[in-house]
């Protein structure tokens, strides 16, 4: 599982948290590998950095992603409707009350994961590993997280994918608010991951096996039936 975060908690009105799971991560990253090399892209794969120019390698990333045996979470806060900050006391205890319920709504049972998280600053005394490991394992009554390690995004493509896919979850949300454009290449990618996932709308959440965004302080069994959600099938990855 490799854990990312679009946005700053301390300070933007939307901040997301995702998950990309993936079941032999190699077979994945030996794909990307592949097209970095057939399209000689060396850069970071990172949501900010998409232009017009490079649009058709992030949509070759997408298409990868979609058809492969992964599956994507995310939870995403409007700190204008619900804000974790001002319940937990601090912008790194929300992150990690935040990474902690996105894992136990993304293990499944008897399974067992390593957690790969994106690099977060935080205080000496705050252990966001051991932490996060066993408040989910406490919770889930038995061995699910193994481990949990943070190490920079630039170490793993995985990783920045995982960021590809939840900034442009959050980006839906920033652009309804007038917060970001509508029409610019990041609008025209986070829209063709939706539709690569076979969704209109992540606003009101959606659940299947693919795909998951939840939001934070709504009750999403209430809006799991708002947004049309459905498998991907072969044709449309293709």
């Amino acid at each position: 599982m490799f854990l990312d975060e679009a946005g700053f908690i301390a300070r933007d009105r939307f901040f997301a948290v995702g998950c990309l799971k993936l079941s032999e991560p190699s077979v994945l990253l030996r794909q990307v590998q592949k097209l970095r090399d057939q399209r000689q892209a060396y850069h970071e794969i990172h949501f900010k950095n998409v232009t017009r120019d490079s649009l058709p390698f992030y949509r070759a990333v997408v298409d990868l992603v979609a058809a492969s045996d992964g599956s994507f979470s995310c939870f995403v806060v409007d700190r204008d409707a619900a804000d974790p900050i001002a319940r937990f006391g601090s912008h790194w205890l929300a992150y990690e009350k935040l990474a902690k319920q996105l894992l136990l709504g993304t293990i499944r049972r008897r399974e067992l994961v390593v957690v790969l998280a994106d690099n977060y600053s935080t205080p000496d005394n705050v252990v966001f590993e051991q932490d996060v490991r066993a408040a989910v394992n406490k919770q889930l009554k038995r061995l699910a997280v193994v481990s949990v390690c943070r190490l920079d995004s630039r170490a793993t493509d995985a990783l920045q994918i995982a960021d590809l896919l939840t900034s442009a979850v959050a980006h839906e949300f920033r652009q309804t608010a007038g917060m970001a454009s509508k029409y610019n290449a990041k609008a025209i990618l986070a829209k063709y991951i939706r539709g690569q996932y076979g969704v209109e709308s992540c606003l009101k959440g959606c659940r299947d096996e693919r795909l998951n965004v939840a939001l934070y302080g709504v009750d999403h069994a209430k809006t799991r039936g708002s947004s049309k959600t459905h498998r991907v099938t072969a044709a449309r990855r293709s």
